[in-house]
C-alpha cells in the first residue's frame, strides 16, 4: 500500500512538472504578478540617446541634460523613479531633422525680423517726436520773432513817415533810425535763416516719418506672414513616440524641446492625450508654463490611473 501511494505521488510530481514546463512563461507571469514586478511604473523605463542630426546644432550630451530635466517633471510628483538613462538601451530619443525644423527655423527668423523691426519703429518713433518737438518749439519761436519783426517795422515805418512829413528827422532821431533799420535788416536775415532751417527741420520729421510707415508696413506684412504660417497653437507633431522610442523632429530652444519629452515621456507611460490646455498632456503646445514646467491635476490624476498608484 505504501508502495503504491509512493508511486502515485512520483506520478504527480512528474505531471506537475510537465505541466509547468509546458506552461512556465504563464507561471512565471503570475509569480511576478504576485510580487508586483509587472505592474504600471514598477520599474523605471531606460532610455539611450540614439541619432541626433548636427542641423539642429545641439550635443547628445546637452539632450541627456534636458531629458533628465524631463523625466524630473514626472518624477518630482509622484516620488518615484520613473525613468533611467542607460546607454545600452534600445528605447532611444533621436533628433530627425526634416521640415517640420525647417518650418521652426523659418519661424525663429521671422520672429528674429519683427524683433528687430519692433525695435527700429520704436527708435523711429522716438526720433520723430524728438524732431516733432524741435520743430513745434522753434516755429512758436520764430512765429514771435516774426511778430516782434512785423511789429517794430511797422514802428519804424510811421517814424520815417512822421520825420518826412516834417523835412527831415534831426541828427540825434536820423541816428536812432538808422540804427533801428540795421536791426530790423539784422532781424529780417536771422528770421530767413531760422525760416529755411525749420523747414529742414520738418521736412527731417516727415522723411523720419514716412521711413517710421514703411517699419509699420514691412512689421504688419511680416506679422501677417508669420500668423497665416504659425499663427496657431500645433498639436505634439514635434516630437513622436512610436512605442520603441521618441523621434523629435523640432524645437526652437531648450525649454521647448524639455516641453516635447516630457510629453513623449507621458505617452511612453501609457497616458493619452487630456482636456486641459495647460497640462503637459494636452494635444497641443502652446499654454503650458515652458519655463517652470510642472504636472497639472489632470497630469497627476492621469498619472495615478496609469501606475496604479497613490502619492
Amino acid at each position: 500500500m505504501k508502495k503504491w501511494l509512493k508511486y502515485l505521488f512520483l506520478f504527480i510530481l512528474i505531471s506537475f512538472w510537465g505541466i509547468f514546463l509546458a506552461n512556465k512563461e504563464y507561471f512565471r507571469s503570475s509569480i511576478r504578478e504576485v510580487a508586483g514586478l509587472d505592474k504600471p511604473c514598477s520599474k523605471p523605463l531606460e532610455y539611450s540617446i540614439g541619432e541626433v542630426d548636427q542641423k539642429f546644432g545641439i550635443s547628445k550630451d546637452d539632450i541627456l541634460e534636458i531629458s533628465v530635466q524631463a523625466e524630473k517633471i514626472w518624477e518630482t510628483e509622484s516620488q518615484r523613479e520613473l525613468f533611467k538613462y542607460n546607454p545600452e538601451a534600445e528605447f532611444k530619443i533621436n533628433l530627425i531633422f526634416d521640415e517640420r525644423q525647417q518650418s521652426s527655423d523659418e519661424a525663429s527668423d521671422l520672429e528674429n525680423k519683427l524683433e528687430k523691426l519692433d525695435v527700429a519703429h520704436d527708435s523711429t518713433l522716438q526720433e520723430y517726436n524728438l524732431l516733432k518737438s524741435k520743430y513745434s518749439q522753434r516755429l512758436k519761436d520764430y512765429n514771435d520773432k516774426v511778430a516782434e519783426y512785423e511789429k517794430r517795422m511797422k514802428e519804424y515805418n510811421k517814424n520815417v513817415a512822421y520825420w518826412n512829413s516834417l523835412g527831415g528827422a534831426p541828427e540825434d532821431e536820423y541816428e536812432k533810425l538808422k540804427k533801428e533799420k540795421n536791426k530790423l535788416k539784422d532781424l529780417y536775415a536771422y528770421l530767413e535763416k531760422e525760416r529755411k532751417a525749420i523747414n529742414a527741420l520738418a521736412n527731417q520729421a516727415n522723411q523720419t516719418a514716412e521711413k517710421e510707415n514703411q517699419i509699420i508696413d514691412k512689421y504688419n506684412s511680416s506679422l501677417e506672414t508669420y500668423r497665416s504660417k504659425f499663427g496657431e497653437s500645433r498639436e505634439f507633431e514635434k516630437g513622436i513616440y512610436n512605442g520603441q522610442g521618441i523621434n523629435i523632429y523640432e524645437f526652437k530652444e531648450t525649454d521647448d524641446l524639455r516641453m516635447t519629452i516630457a510629453h513623449e515621456f507621458g505617452h511612453a507611460l501609457g497616458i493619452d492625450h487630456l482636456n486641459s490646455p495647460t497640462s503637459i498632456m494636452y494635444y497641443l503646445m502652446g499654454e503650458q508654463n515652458l519655463e517652470n514646467p510642472k504636472l497639472t491635476e489632470e497630469d497627476v490624476s492621469a498619472l495615478k490611473d496609469v501606475c496604479k498608484i497613490k502619492f
